[in-house]
Parts: structure tokens; sequence; C-alpha cells
């Protein structure tokens, strides 16, 4: 398994709508609240307060305008379209009010997925919308790490893995990156979008390398004395300065997680707890620096673990009898990954901060292969 996801600034808690009502002299002394997520595809719930009060008070007759930009349940909201909506209610005390929201449009992940039993490079928002297939060769294409305008993956177009790039802004060409006769794969750009680290088996074993984004030359990361025989390395992530990377390796005999400067021939240190009986595998930073996500057999089956950097403390943060890995972070804080259910895998994300989700992802049209991750 490896890791996944993309990036947009969300809004989560206790947000206060404008109130546009009656004014004057008799105007209402209540403000209505959306209280949950405001971004596109999550569901709010519409309370009113009095004056300065934080107590919530009942509303009833909620609405939305423009009618398609909400499905209304009660008091809740289901938030269809991004952009401002107006939400209108009858608070308790029997005058309406109406306000604005500013809804956010989700978070973008990229992933690959198998259509037509072709594996391509696709995206899509966190509510399902926007789905978009960004590949299209017959061959396998895998691995999607985008930074700023830059997506990079591997293909199997040449026969061995290589390495690609295209720019997601204005449309341009697919760029090879790698011609080499080694297998090169599981790209990750740093933030810039300037360096790549990825997986190459070019000396035999397979080790992660570091290079320019223009693959003019690359170098071996962790030094020759680190691994030896036939250890493998793989899932390099960046730490969002990009001083540091994080990857997994066998080299104690299982899986696990290690922590090594960016600069080639340096000497990796294993990462707090990483070790034992258990496999620890597909790290991602997160963006403020201060978390490893990971998967992880310790609680039995496969889950995702959260590693804090500044205190070496290690928690859960998903559960389950079905398998979960591939983590990846979203910039707003939200960890997505995969889970396998039924013989399929799916995609979903939880918030480590408030404890909301886990909440799925739809794919539709598209079975998930694998890995995804989000934009830097």
């Amino acid at each position: 398994m490896n890791r996944f996801l993309h990036t947009v600034t969300t809004l989560f808690g206790l947000v206060a709508l404008v109130a546009c009502g009656d004014s004057g002299p008799t105007a209402p002394s209540q403000r209505l609240v959306a209280v949950g997520r405001v971004e596109r595809g999550a569901t709010v719930r519409i309370v009113a307060r009095d004056g300065v009060s934080a107590a919530d008070s009942a509303v009833s007759n909620v609405a939305v305008t423009p009618a398609g930009a909400g499905a209304v349940s009660g008091t809740t909201v289901r938030l269809l379209q991004s952009g401002s909506v107006t939400v209108s209610a009858r608070g308790s005390d029997g005058r309406t009010i109406s306000a604005v929201l500013d809804v956010a449009a989700p978070p973008t992940v990229w992933f690959d997925a198998v259509a037509s039993g072709n594996r391509d490079v696709y995206s899509v928002a966190l509510d399902g919308g926007d789905l978009k297939r960004w590949t299209t060769a017959a061959s396998e294409d895998a691995h999607p790490s985008v930074a700023g305008a830059t997506l990079v993956f591997s293909t199997l177009r040449h026969g061995n893995a290589e390495l690609y790039a295209m720019s997601t802004g204005a449309p341009s060409a697919e760029q090879r990156l790698t011609t080499t006769a080694a297998s090169e794969t599981q790209p990750a750009l740093n933030r810039a979008g300037t360096s790549v680290a990825f997986v190459s088996d070019a000396g035999g074993a397979p080790r992660v390398h570091v290079a320019p984004i223009t693959l003019a030359s690359s170098t071996r990361l962790t030094s020759t004395a680190f691994g030896f025989g036939f250890t493998l390395e793989a899932d390099p992530t960046w730490s969002p300065v990009g001083d540091r990377i994080a990857f997994a390796s066998t080299t104690t005999g299982r899986s696990n997680l290690f922590t090594t400067a960016s600069t080639p021939g340096s000497v990796p240190a294993a990462v707090a707890g990483s070790g034992g009986e258990q496999t620890d595998v597909e790290p991602a930073w997160s963006p403020d620096g201060n978390h490893i996500a990971f998967a992880s057999t310790r609680s039995g089956a496969t889950q995702i673990f959260l590693f804090d950097v500044r205190t070496s403390a290690t928690r859960q943060l998903t559960s389950g009898a079905d398998p979960a890995g591939q983590p990846g972070w979203v910039t707003d804080g939200r960890v997505v990954f995969t889970r396998f259910v039924g013989g399929e895998t799916s995609l979903w994300w939880v918030d480590p901060a408030s404890g909301e989700g886990p909440v799925e992802v739809p794919t539709v049209g598209v079975r998930l292969a694998g890995h995804a991750e989000g934009a830097r």
C-alpha cells in the first residue's frame, strides 16, 4: 500500500451568519448560526442565538436560496454548491431571519484508479464532485504527487516504470523525466515543487533517491552503510520545509519508519515506537510539520496512526475490522486514506483535530486502484 491526497481551506465549527432580516427599532435580536463544516457536500445544523448569548435556540421553516444550493431536512442543510448561499429560518421569537453562508469548495484528492480495465491518474473533490481523468495512456499510470501546478506520476508505458510530469494548470503535454533501464516509482514532490524523492532499483534493491524536478541527475538519499543486502526502501514523504524525508525500510527485518535529512548520503534514524512485531508503512508528513500519518498493524488489522514529531507520542486514528492504509493530508489538516471493504478499495477522510469522520469520498464510475494524495 502507498500514500494519499489535495488542498483548499474550509471552515469548521460554529459559523455565525450575517443577519439581513427586519431593520429599525423592531429588528430581531436573534441571529442564525451554522454548526458544522461550511463546505460543499457537508451538512450543517441551523440554530438561532439571542443577542450575545452562546445558547442555541430552536428554529423552524428553514429554507435555502437558490433552491438547488442546499437540501433541507428539518433544521439541517446539506450544502450542494459552493459560493454564497442564503439561508432563512423562523426563530423562537416568531420572526424570520435571513442570512448568508459563504460555502467553500472542498479540497481535491489525486489518486490512481481503474476504469474499463485501464489504470490512470484522476482527481476528485472530497464530496465526490469534479471527478477528472488526467492520463489516458493504454498502460498503467499510478502514484500521483502534486505540488502547486505540477503533477508527477509513474508509468509502465515503456515496459519498466518511468516518471512523467505535467501541469495541472493550463493544459500541457506530458513530459518524460526518466529514461533509464531501472524502475522509478512512488514519486513525492516537495512543497515547492522543485525537488522529487522517488524509489529506484538502479542499484538492485529499491532505494529512495532525490533529484531536482528536471531529473537531470539523481542521488541515493541514504548512506550506503544503511540497509545492508537486499532490504527495501519505500514511500518517501517530505517535511513541509523540505529539510527532512520520512520513508519505510525493511533494514531491521520488518518494515519500519525512518526519518533523515534530505541531503544525499544521510544516515536515517528510526521513528520512535516503530519496530517490534508490527509493520509500519506509508508515512505522510502533515502540512504543519507536527505529525506523520502512517499505516500499521500494531492494533491487529492495518489501521491509520499519527506520530507526533514534537512529543514522539503515537495515537490510533482509525479502527474497525476493515483494513485502512495509504494516508495523506489536506492542507486544512484532514487525513485522507483508503479502506478495503468487500474486495473493493474506497476513499475516505477523517479530521484528527475535531474527530469528524470517517467520511467516504464517492468515486462513481472508477474503481480505486491504490495510491492517492493531496497537493502540497
